[in-house]
């Protein structure tokens, strides 16, 4: 579905954007592997190439800052040096903005999340646009959170991001359009990462009655939306939101709280 293809897909070196990385890989697709640390994307894109299940997959590392313009300027000045340009991009890089209610929330905590989640998010859709013009189109896939929707207590500098990227991707996606660049988002609820190992049973429980499928999504699954969103099967599709969540945002309240 994606040989010949160039993606990137940002925070890709774990848990959900490594879990992206490697659909879009099983598809055919020469994959970018993003991160801060070089070290680190250049050991996951070999380990993702040596294990890779054919032989149409291609992993390659780039490292990179996406709230520094300098740095994601580099970024894809390399891409394109190394295969033409992209195709598509997945904007995955993600700041949790966990640590703070918003009375006590320094300023400069909530200028550091909508770096990485909005402000990289524009960096990189503008970086990658300008590639996708010379090369006739392309998509823009933005990972987005239920939470723009519905809010969470203690979180307001990562709920703020997220309901702008709801906005930055209808914005650009009317804008892009003439230059056959589709941008639309995957709208996930609850994810498994390496985090969900540490919460105790009764936790993951509780978490599992918000939703009607009764799990969290996979990595994988928030993938496999992105890439359809990606590919030519969506072809007529921009400004869109896909929801993967088991149901969460169709719910009004969890079994335990029915009235």
């Amino acid at each position: 579905m994606f040989k010949g293809k160039n993606v990137l897909v940002t925070g890709s070196a774990r848990n959900t954007g490594l879990g992206i990385a490697k659909v879009f890989g099983s598809y055919g697709a020469t994959v970018f592997v993003h991160g801060r640390s070089a070290e680190q994307v250049e050991e996951i894109a070999q380990a993702l190439s040596r294990n890779a299940s054919t032989e149409r997959e291609r992993y390659l590392p780039i490292a990179a800052d996406v709230a520094d313009e300098n740095d994601v300027a580099r970024a894809f000045a390399f891409i394109e040096a190394q295969v033409g340009g992209l195709d598509v991009l997945v904007n995955n890089a993600c700041h949790l903005g966990l640590g703070y209610s918003f009375l006590d929330m320094p300023i400069a905590f909530f200028d550091e999340v909508l770096g990485v989640n909005l402000r990289g998010y524009a960096l990189c859709a503008q970086y990658a646009a300008r590639q996708m013009v010379v090369r006739g189109g392309g998509a823009i896939v933005n990972i987005g959170s239920n939470t723009a929707e519905r809010a969470l207590r203690d979180r307001a500098a990562y709920i703020i991001s997220k309901g702008g990227v709801n906005s930055l991707t209808r914005a650009i996606a009317v804008e892009l359009a003439e230059y056959q660049i589709r941008v639309n988002f995957v709208v996930p609820g609850y994810i498994y990462t390496e985090r969900w190992d540490a919460l105790p049973e009764e936790t993951k429980q509780r978490r599992w009655q918000n939703v009607p499928l009764g799990k969290e999504s996979s990595p994988e699954e928030i993938g496999e939306a992105a890439a359809f969103l990606a590919s030519s099967k969506a072809g007529n599709i921009t400004g869109s939101s896909l929801l993967v969540s088991g149901g969460i945002d169709i719910q009004l309240v969890p079994p335990d709280c029915a009235v």
